[in-house]
């Protein structure tokens, strides 16, 4: 007699995931004894129902699961939709920002100064910046049918500086003049640049400007440049004068004669500098110095192409110099001086002298106007607009900006005397005899080529060391 079996008595059991975007069904295995279980796609999507579950529902999954029973097992019923990610207000930049001091290399070894960028030039009315407007993201809905909202988005606010406009809907900005645009910290500008397409000569005259310099041609003998910003050359630069407040780059070298003089309050990058007198208060990149007189208060760096060197003259470096070549095997007479010279120390303690003059003279003046006051009150008469009372407080005025200007360059000059105590000379292919290194109150003179060698200052002369591995990147 067939023994007749037991009704299936379980119900499905619906699980949703903690974020609400996956539901699951389970049909636990019947037990021994128990019918098969059967559910109609109807009763299926009542218990689903009832569970709370509502949107995303994979009716063909329901529908495979009635036809086919899986038993203890998770099976995906309903998914959710997740919302769209948005997008944060942007600013898209029509100008370069990809800016590079040093040469690319040719396959020759040779170092092309003229790829160095340095600056980026805009003209009036030219678009600069268009803004991008946030765009919300589409909201999301969960198994239960409930919404889920998108991150909120940002909008970026209007950029600040100088030198352009915008539109009225804020999305457009234009370039108001012809000059140097620069972007920092968010704040875009667009600074004055006296810019020439051609040579710089007597038909352009001396050029005395306050701003950025950028002469696209070469400067002919005679020419007198000031700029309280940056000189770029892109041509060779003849018999001149040239001062920035900034930096200076000329990108196709220097044919100067002896009383051609270079100065930059920044630093200064060339392809090779010949019979010139040169100074700058940042680092000097060059290939080629022949002849010349520098006054560097940071790093000479002549390691840039196959060919570097420096050659003759007399090269000051307080901070240090790095080169491939030093000298030549002819025995050119070539002067290196690095580390902290009697000249700064002189003007160091010239510094001092003339502060503390200043400061007792200030102590006097206040003396003065306090001798004043006192009288005004013991009178009950006011002497502020006495002659005399007025003078002493110019002198003050006067004296405190002084004492403050002073104190800023005594500052500079500690900082580059504690850097100099430790400057080497690096000479990263050969020194050659008639070279002639002098660090501090040391001396070396060499007779003979010395090859990737380091000359280190000690207390009892120079040292030379070994100089292991590649040219470093600088």
């Amino acid at each position: 007699m067939d023994t007749e079996l037991k009704p299936y008595s379980k119900t499905p059991h619906i699980m949703v995931d903690g974020k609400g975007m996956f539901a699951s069904i389970r049909v636990t295995r019947p037990e021994e004894g128990e019918e098969k279980p059967h559910f109609t796609m109807e009763q299926m999507l009542d218990f689903i129902a009832q569970a709370g579950v509502s949107y995303g529902i994979d009716e063909s999954a329901v529908a495979s699961l009635c036809e086919d029973m899986i038993y203890n097992t998770d099976v995906v019923i309903a998914v959710g939709k997740e919302p769209t990610v948005g997008e944060n207000g942007y600013f898209e930049y029509h100008f370069s920002q990809d800016f590079s001091n040093k040469p690319t290399i040719r396959p020759d070894g040779s170092a092309d100064f003229l790829s160095i960028k340095v600056i980026e030039v805009v003209h009036e009315d030219d678009l600069i910046v268009t803004y991008h407007p946030a765009v919300q993201g589409e909201p999301g809905t969960n198994v239960r049918g409930l919404p889920i909202e998108p991150k909120p988005v940002r909008e970026m606010p209007p950029l600040g500086g100088r030198g352009f406009r915008r539109s009225e809907d804020n999305l457009s900005y234009y370039a108001e003049m012809d000059g140097k645009i620069t972007l920092q910290n968010n704040r875009i500008l667009i600074s004055p640049i006296y810019e020439i397409e051609r040579d710089a000569d007597m038909t352009v005259g001396n050029i005395d400007f306050k701003g950025d310099v950028v002469i696209h041609g070469g400067v002919k003998h005679g020419i007198y440049i000031h700029a309280t910003g940056s000189i770029t050359i892109d041509g060779l630069v003849e018999h001149c004068e040239m001062r920035a407040g900034k930096d200076i780059y000329l990108l196709s070298g220097v044919k100067g004669a002896e009383k051609t003089t270079i100065h930059a309050e920044g630093g200064i990058t060339a392809e090779f500098i010949e019979y010139a007198i040169v100074s700058c208060k940042k680092d000097l990149r060059v290939d080629v110095l022949f002849n010349c007189l520098v006054n560097c208060e940071s790093r000479i760096i002549a390691t840039s192409g196959k060919r570097s060197s420096i050659i003759g003259g007399n090269t000051t470096a307080v901070q240090g110099l790095s080169a491939l070549c030093v000298g030549n095997k002819f025995g050119t007479v070539t002067k290196i001086v690095v580390g902290v010279d009697e000249e700064r120390l002189k003007e160091m303690s010239q510094l001092i002298e003339k502060i503390k003059a200043l400061e007792s003279n200030i102590a006097k003046i206040k003396k003065g106007v306090e001798d004043f006051d006192a009288l005004a009150e013991k009178r009950g008469i006011s002497y502020k607009e006495d002659p005399r009372r007025m003078q002493l407080l110019r002198v003050k005025i006067r004296d405190e900006a002084l004492v403050a200007q002073d104190r800023t360059r005594l500052e500079e000059l500690k900082e580059i005397v504690n850097l100099g105590r430790r400057a080497t000379v690096k000479v990263y292919d050969t020194v050659y005899a008639g070279v002639r290194i002098k660090m501090m109150e040391q001396r070396v003179q060499m007779s003979d080529y010395q090859k990737k060698v380091e000359f280190c200052k000690t207390d009892t002369g120079i040292r030379m060391e070994p100089l292991e591995g590649p040219v470093p990147e600088e």
